[in-house]
């Protein structure tokens, strides 16, 4: 059933034709697996790690996250990784996000030309560079909802240094809702309880109208207010001051 999809694929490359990464990842892994339509696949490692090459500066463990992906096609890529470093020493990550900017752009790209509303969540090391990114979208235009399971999950999974958080409104307006606050208040509280920074989240609504808990100065705000050690001693304070209440007044 594949053979004719992966004669042409063939007869493209063979012609020069224009490949989109996602081809060509998928062509790449015709050897590795032989019987099964490995589009879907290319697209998911793509989505995963944000390009090619974080598809091959990932390791063995988080390629096997990605569904689809066993430990002879993730060892097969980590083969093919190996390769290329000994060819050549440069080393380019996925991205490198240092600055609001750059994470504005980066977040235009992701985000450009989507249909359905979607979270994602980029995993940051402590020198800005993308090590992984997991995107969340319940495939409906005005509603995304991920658990704290999840975002545990994700924060146990890769221990990032930082985090930033991209949504996108398909409204075409990006001022934040009240459960976008929420949903960034969660993520500072769980960030702030692993020992990880949250930097930003930004809401794109196009490539000119995206609105940023930075650089508006709210994420300072939430920051503050959603800190762990915050939220214990409101905690504490509160159960003091009813414990006072409850004592007997004495003249």
């Amino acid at each position: 059933m594949h053979e004719g999809h992966r004669q042409r694929m063939y007869e493209k490359l063979k012609n020069d034709s224009c490949l989109l990464d996602h081809e060509i990842l998928e062509m790449f892994l015709f050897n590795a697996l032989p019987r099964i339509n490995t589009n879907n696949i290319a697209h998911a490692l793509i989505d995963a790690f944000g390009s090619l090459a974080g598809v091959f500066e990932a390791d063995v463990k988080q390629l096997t996250s990605v569904h689809g992906v066993g430990d002879s096609v993730a060892l097969y890529i980590k083969c093919a990784s190996e390769c290329m470093r000994r060819i050549q020493p440069v080393n380019v990550g996925i991205a490198v996000l240092k600055t609001f900017n750059d994470f504005k752009k980066f977040t235009a790209v992701r985000m450009r030309g989507r249909i359905d509303e979607a979270i994602e969540v980029y995993c940051l090391e402590n020198n800005g560079k993308v090590k992984r990114i997991f995107s969340f979208t319940d495939f409906e235009r005005s509603k995304v909802e991920v658990s704290a399971d999840k975002i545990s999950y994700v924060i146990a999974t890769e221990k990032p240094y930082g985090i930033l958080v991209a949504h996108n409104h398909l409204s075409g307006n990006s001022a934040p809702s009240s459960n976008d606050d929420r949903f960034t208040a969660e993520m500072q509280l769980l960030c702030s309880i692993n020992n990880v920074v949250l930097y930003d989240h930004c809401i794109y609504a196009s490539d000119t109208n995206v609105y940023s808990y930075f650089a508006t100065g709210k994420i300072d705000e939430i920051r503050q207010m959603f800190s762990f050690k915050k939220v214990i001693d409101n905690q504490i304070n509160l159960r003091s001051e009813e414990i006072q209440k409850q004592q007997p007044k004495t003249n």
